[in-house]
């Protein structure tokens, strides 16, 4: 079984670029992934968090207080962006999050989980502050059914064929706004 990239996960990605590039950052950190996460809100790895006890507000802000350099990057200047290397093994993570979960194509949560197992992050901190690990994420999640795989419809499907996390980590340039 090949895990498909969905509509959701590359509109976060598409979030993420945008956000390092608000940043500052001409390279697209993990913090940049959960910046991304927060700022399509509709997903279940938000409404997770949110169940969890987390103000997704104050996470925002304490991760980019630590991430906001004095000028941003100029949208001409977007093919200069790429992942760090924390942000691709992230990325990678989230393939073998969604592939253990059974899943066809890769969530928001698959990405969340993979934030949560990764380590060096801003908001990993705050998370783990506030008593939130891979394992306790893990187990609301799959109480509550939110990792394994989902139907989507054909639209969906047509949009994310072919698609893959490596062309993603390849070429972050190239992402649909």
């Amino acid at each position: 079984m090949q895990t498909q990239v969905s509509q959701e996960l590359l509109k976060i990605i598409s979030y993420a670029r945008d956000e390092a590039m608000r940043t500052g950052d001409y390279a697209i950190s993990t913090d940049h992934l959960l910046l991304g996460i927060l700022r399509h809100a509709d997903n279940d790895a938000c409404t997770s968090l949110k169940a969890l006890g987390v103000d997704l507000a104050e996470l925002k802000t304490t991760v980019e207080g630590s991430l906001f350099r004095p000028t941003g990057i100029a949208y001409s200047e977007a093919d200069k962006l790429s992942f760090s290397r924390s942000a691709q093994n992230t990325l990678n993570l989230c393939i073998i999050e969604a592939t253990m979960a059974g899943a066809d194509k890769i969530f928001a949560t698959h990405l969340m989980l993979a934030i949560a197992g990764s380590s060096g992050s801003v908001g990993l901190g705050y998370l783990k502050a506030m008593g939130i690990d891979h394992s306790s994420l893990s187990a609301y999640m799959k109480g509550n059914g939110l990792l394994s795989a989902r139907s989507v419809d054909d639209q969906e499907n047509a949009a994310a064929r072919g698609m893959s996390i490596l062309r993603i980590i390849s070429s972050p340039d190239k992402i649909a706004s």
